[in-house]
């Protein structure tokens, strides 16, 4: 006899007679009982699995002050008083390093993050000649109320090691400022490319060095030039995030 299960959980109707129950009730009774049991412990099994997948996916914040913890493939896996930090020893784990250090010495200029904080984290133990000069531009900033944020539009990755990348971001860089306190916003955007040197050092990539030059602007790079950065092969599938 099928079971009706909308009637799960109200009460078995009395039996007319008042005297023992059958086998066949007592059978019943027992496959009953069974079976909520047997339901109660799968209710119980997957309320464990949730909630692991739940606390797996807030992650958190370090009990370190200002330390948050990420959850993102290649990195980074850690955010320290604004600096990201913590990728994987691969192409996809070095470009996103390289993205995140141009958008961190943005931050650092606009007094956002603190340039010691991106020197100790980012930036490979003997930077080069250009790499050191941008550290000393971006030091020592006041928090500005204008607003600088770069836009990787293509990545390349030139060579890569275990030990060593050279990566090519292609950016947009996008500023608002506020005209001489009059309430007038102004917008700009600047296109530019940066070579970035990275190394493996202390178990992450670091900045080595690096180059920059304005442009190609998007309408001088529908089709680039097979020896361009922009002519080889682009790395796909990249992310974004605010911290703040």
């Amino acid at each position: 006899m099928a079971i009706d299960y909308r009637n799960v959980g109200s009460e078995p109707p009395s039996s007319p007679n008042t005297g023992t129950v059958s086998g066949d009730q007592h059978s019943d009774s027992k496959s009953g009982s069974k079976r909520w049991i047997i339901l109660g412990a799968v209710a119980l099994a997957i309320l464990a699995v949730v909630s692991v997948i739940v606390v797996g996916l807030s992650g958190g914040s370090d009990e370190t002050g200002g330390s948050d913890a990420i959850r993102a493939v290649h990195g980074p896996t850690t955010v320290n008083n604004g600096v990201p930090s913590g990728y994987t020893r691969d192409t996809q784990g070095a470009s996103t390093a390289a993205v995140n250090v141009l958008q961190a010495f943005d931050q650092a200029s606009q007094g956002r993050i603190d340039m010691n904080d991106v020197r100790s984290t980012m930036i490979a133990a003997d930077p080069g000649a250009e790499l050191a000069r941008e550290i000393e531009l971006g030091s020592n900033r006041d928090e500005s109320s204008d607003v600088m944020n770069t836009l990787p539009a293509a990545v390349h990755v030139s060579s890569f090691a275990a030990d060593a990348a050279q990566i090519s971001v292609w950016s947009m860089t996008t500023t608002q400022s506020d005209i001489n306190n009059t309430g007038t916003v102004a917008v700009s955007t600047l296109w530019a490319t940066t070579d970035i040197s990275l190394v493996w050092q202390d178990g992450d990539w670091k900045a080595k060095d690096w180059s920059y030059r304005q442009g190609p602007r998007p309408e001088d790079a529908s089709y680039p030039a097979a020896d361009s950065a922009l002519g080889g092969q682009l790395t796909a599938g990249y992310y974004t995030f605010y911290i703040d």
